[in-house]
């Protein structure tokens, strides 16, 4: 079952500049991390607010990492005015993803234990994602 998803998703990467296998598949199983972690905690809480902070965090967090990736791989194949351009971009996702948290955190006052927790999906992923490449690389 994950291995057919994996074959919908591949191309679809791939399409969206991922030209990389190793930036696909960590980028792949943040997608699965993210929403998967989020509709089973959703699930289970039954749609408590705790769950839509953590589910936020995720989403926060997958779209952060998306875009990290997509401009580090562009600025390592083409890296005329790669710093420049990666300055810009950073400043203009920081203040929206601050932007995010302000709204998250202070208007609508969600658990900020759940939003962390969302957050923390990112190191999550590239920590097992990162040793499973390296258990497959020295096999």
């Amino acid at each position: 079952m994950l291995e057919m998803i994996n074959r919908k998703i591949e191309p679809l990467l791939v399409k969206m500049g991922f030209d990389q296998t190793d930036t696909r598949i960590i980028i792949r199983n943040q997608i699965y991390v993210s929403l998967g972690t989020s509709l089973v905690i959703v699930l289970v809480t039954l749609f408590s607010r705790w769950s839509f902070a953590f589910s936020a965090g995720a989403l926060l967090a997958l779209v952060n990492f998306w875009a990290l990736a997509r401009i580090v791989q562009s600025i390592v194949h083409e890296p005329k005015g790669g710093p420049f351009k990666l300055f810009v971009i950073f400043m203009v996702k920081m203040t929206l993803s601050g932007l995010a948290l302000y709204w998250l955190l202070g208007v609508e006052r969600v658990p900020h234990w759940g939003l962390i927790s969302g957050i923390g999906t990112v190191p999550l992923n590239l920590t097992v994602t990162g040793l499973m490449l390296m258990g497959n690389k020295k096999a």
